[in-house]
């Protein structure tokens, strides 16, 4: 069976009315985010005493952590952007996983660990706004987007080479100390609860 091209699917209003308002959710989001992340980083949290991370002296490996990330993510936006109905997954999958974490954040106020080195991700942290955000901790963004990015791919090869980049990054946020222990685990556990809720939004399109 031929794949159907993007004319063919933006011919249907429901994938149409659907795709529109994944993209608002994901500006209202991007918007929203430096002012929640100003709030978020203002208010008290708790300590966690992280056993894995008083073993891991922290370092700055923000280079290798920002070409992993973003390789990955604009290497899977390209792949499904040739394929409509799983460019509409990945991007409600995204605004789905997004707004899990604004809850999350919310509902488990953390201080950052000791020996934290600041991320530096230029992309992101243009988003976050101007400074460098500590406490957006629980659940781990970088971790959870590819686990959420390798759920998207159709071919097994592609989900497990950005499933081992979502590895990969997740221990090197540990490294730098810019996560704790849980919020890396659980960047492995949401996406899995995530995603299909993600699917079902894009039925009856994939």
């Amino acid at each position: 069976m031929m794949k159907k091209t993007w004319e063919e699917f933006l011919k249907n209003k429901a994938f149409r009315n659907k795709l529109a308002l994944g993209i608002l959710l994901l500006v209202l989001l991007v918007a929203f985010l430096p002012y929640y992340f100003a709030f978020i980083e203002a208010r008290k949290g708790i300590v966690i005493n992280d056993l894995v991370l008083d073993y891991i002296d922290s370092a700055n490996v923000s280079i290798p952590t920002f070409i992993i990330i973003w390789s990955l993510s604009l290497g899977c936006l390209y792949i499904n952007l040739q394929t409509p109905s799983r460019m509409l997954q990945m991007l409600w999958a995204f605004n789905v996983l997004s707004l899990s974490r604004i809850l999350s954040i919310y509902l488990v106020p953390l201080e950052p660990p000791a020996d934290l080195i600041e991320l530096i991700d230029p992309i992101t942290n243009t988003i976050y706004g101007a400074r460098f955000i500590t406490k957006d901790l629980f659940f781990s963004g970088h971790t959870a987007t590819l686990v959420t990015f390798a759920l998207c791919m159709h071919k097994k090869s592609h989900k497990v080479i950005v499933f081992s980049g979502a590895i990969a990054v997740g221990i090197l946020v540990l490294i730098q100390h810019v996560h704790y222990t849980i919020d890396v685990i659980a960047a492995f556990v949401f996406p899995f609860i995530l995603v299909p809720i993600a699917r079902r939004i894009c039925k009856p399109f994939i």
